[in-house]
């Protein structure tokens, strides 16, 4: 379970971000940080893993249930911090994000 649900996806993160990173830094349009999404890969599944591990090793129940529940609760946190991440790395996204939220442009509209 480690090595599919953790290991195998910072793998093939990791190895797709560095070749993107070749590929886009040869063309000069590098605009992305892409050490960010294995970074967030590891530090968010990285405590869910180590549990995990331990589990398989140790006897779980000389941890409390509540301090099992934070690494879970950890790594279903990821998919939202990717995709604020992702918003707020990307500039068009960001200036969309700053337009909608803008109250100039939300009076402009009205006096259309």
């Amino acid at each position: 379970m480690s090595f599919f649900n953790f290991a195998m996806p910072l793998f093939i993160t990791i190895t797709s971000y560095s070749l993107m990173e070749q590929k886009l830094g040869k063309s000069g349009h590098l605009q992305v940080n892409t050490t960010l999404p294995a970074r967030t890969l590891l530090l968010g599944w990285g405590p869910y893993a180590i549990l995990y591990l331990y589990a398989v090793i140790a006897d779980v129940t000389s941890i409390s249930p509540k301090l099992q529940m934070v690494p879970a609760l950890i790594a279903k946190m990821v998919p939202t911090i990717n995709a604020i991440n992702y918003a707020l790395g990307n500039e068009m996204v960001c200036r969309g994000i700053w337009q909608c939220l803008s109250p100039q442009k939300r009076e402009k509209d009205r006096t259309k």
